[in-house]
């Protein structure tokens, strides 16, 4: 697959609305801004590399490579893009609501559990990787011996995500994670 029958694909894939809209919010991104004298790929192309290395089981850079016929270190650039503004976008997307909101919430808390001034409920899960990062791969190690990355979550009584962390390093502690978290 060359690089213009990628982009065919990834103009067959923006017809899809929800690709779309995720492009729009993700293209005001000042990462997606080139600093240097060659311009950036565009955001669509970006997110179609990004979308089936994350979004395929047992998908890694030299297959997101290869089939999209751009360079092995490309794609990793083209997925920190990608997650960085996702990370961005989060904090306007995902949000914890009002006071009054607040306040609802812990009252339902209260009543189902009885642990008083609880706004949430937090989880901490492993996303298992296809390969090693070459970055600083071994601090992705996790104790059962695989790379993997921390994903943190926290819901409301009514399921909805209200903090998301994502991206750190399995070595990374939960504590840390939680203390540097947007939160």
């Amino acid at each position: 697959m060359t690089l213009h029958s990628v982009q065919a694909s990834a103009l067959a894939v923006s017809c899809c609305p929800t690709f779309d809209h995720l492009v729009h919010l993700l293209e005001w991104n000042p990462i997606f801004e080139s600093t240097g004298k060659k311009p950036q790929c565009p955001v669509c192309y970006q997110l179609a590399c990004f979308l089936p290395h994350y979004g395929t089981r047992g998908a890694d850079s030299m297959q997101a490579a290869h089939k999209l016929g751009i360079g092995f270190g490309t794609v990793f650039l083209y997925c920190k893009c990608v997650v960085h503004a996702l990370q961005e976008l989060g904090l306007d997307v995902v949000t914890w609501g009002n006071e009054d909101h607040l306040q609802q919430v812990a009252m339902h808390v209260m009543g189902w559990s009885g642990i008083p001034d609880c706004i949430g409920m937090l989880d901490r899960s492993l996303v298992h990787l296809t390969e090693m990062p070459e970055c600083n791969g071994f601090s992705f190690i996790c104790r059962n011996k695989y790379p993997a990355i921390n994903i943190q979550a926290i819901v409301n009584h009514e399921a909805q995500f209200t903090g998301i962390e994502l991206g750190w390093p399995r070595s990374v502690s939960d504590v840390t994670m939680w203390k540097k978290s947007h939160i």
